[in-house]
């Protein structure tokens, strides 16, 4: 009786260790906000669209200098004349990234969070 009773503990055990190995690797992820801190911004080039007058293309190249994190998503929301960019970071994810935004003739400034990254009349 008390190794059948053994038998069953170590049989349960197994099964919650197989459950969390395979919940590690199922998509269980760590995420939390982009701090505009960390943001290492390499390079940006504001160019102009030929196709849709005084449409401007903001590009900007960067890393995230935040150890063991990584840049999952980049969202942005335009208020008034600012676009403000913000984003999801992922653990051990990559930190170099490429995003462009497309500036309105309305738009005067863009943000990361609260960091301004270009204005239209510096």
């Amino acid at each position: 009786m008390m190794s059948n009773t053994k038998n069953i503990r170590n049989v349960f055990f197994a099964v919650i260790a197989a459950f969390l190995t395979v919940a590690s690797f199922a998509g269980c992820e760590t995420t939390k906000e982009i701090n505009e801190d960390y943001l290492v911004v390499s390079s940006m080039a504001v160019i102009p669209n030929e196709e849709e007058r005084g449409m401007l293309t903001l590009k900007i190249e960067g890393d995230y200098a935040e150890s063991a994190w990584g840049i999952k998503s980049i969202e942005q929301e335009t208020t008034g004349n600012t676009i403000v960019l913000t984003g999801t970071l992922v653990s051990k994810g990559q930190g170099a990234f490429e995003y462009e935004v497309r500036i309105p003739q309305y738009v005067d400034v863009v943000k990361f969070n609260k960091r301004v990254l270009w204005t239209r009349n510096p």
